[in-house]
């Protein structure tokens, strides 16, 4: 409000309503603009910001994964081997293979609870970041709302200019008289 009435304050005596509605349509497309600007930038910088989050924790997951789980090294190591030698295996040699991974399938199981809390953190993220485009949301809506409300100033300034504009055209009719000297 206080910017409105420094325009309205700045504004010189003597504009046609020509000249007013220009400024008028400035300062309303400027600020439409802006507030447009704002609410893009702000709509991309937070999806942005959610694309990002996610594919870091996936790129984080997998490394962790692959750099810290013996089992998942084993299983690379295992599957190396076994394309490198093409010879048959015997009973004895599924049975011994068998039994190390129904040993290893405890430890996989477990790494298997890490990341499923992972994946709930990640979750619990996802859900603040979606609270956190809400209340940008609620901001751009309240924005907008101040832009009604300058909207409305604006008319009513114009109007109030309106009538100055009439009332200094129209001739001033003084009520007093001029007292008259007796005895002269």
């Amino acid at each position: 409000m206080n910017n409105v009435k420094q325009i309205a304050d700045l504004l010189p005596e003597g504009l046609d309503e020509s000249t007013v509605e220009s400024i008028f349509q400035l300062v309303d497309s400027t600020i439409n603009e802006q507030v447009q600007s704002q609410v893009r930038i702000l709509e991309s910088k937070v999806t942005a910001y959610l694309r990002t989050k996610v594919e870091d924790l996936k790129t984080q997951a997998l490394t962790e994964l692959s750099e810290e789980s013996e089992v998942f090294r084993n299983a690379r190591l295992f599957e190396s081997v076994r394309t490198l030698m093409s010879l048959e295996l015997s009973d004895q040699d599924e049975e011994n293979a068998l039994s190390e991974m129904s040993n290893n399938y405890g430890e996989m199981q477990e790494e298997c609870d890490v990341l499923v809390e992972q994946v709930n953190r990640l979750v619990e993220e996802n859900e603040k970041l979606q609270g956190t485009v809400k209340v940008l949301d609620n901001k751009v809506s309240i924005t907008e709302a101040s832009i009604e409300e300058l909207e409305g100033v604006n008319g009513k300034l114009l109007y109030e200019v309106e009538n100055l504009e009439a009332s200094k055209d129209e001739a001033f009719v003084s009520s007093e008289k001029a007292p008259t000297q007796i005895g002269r």
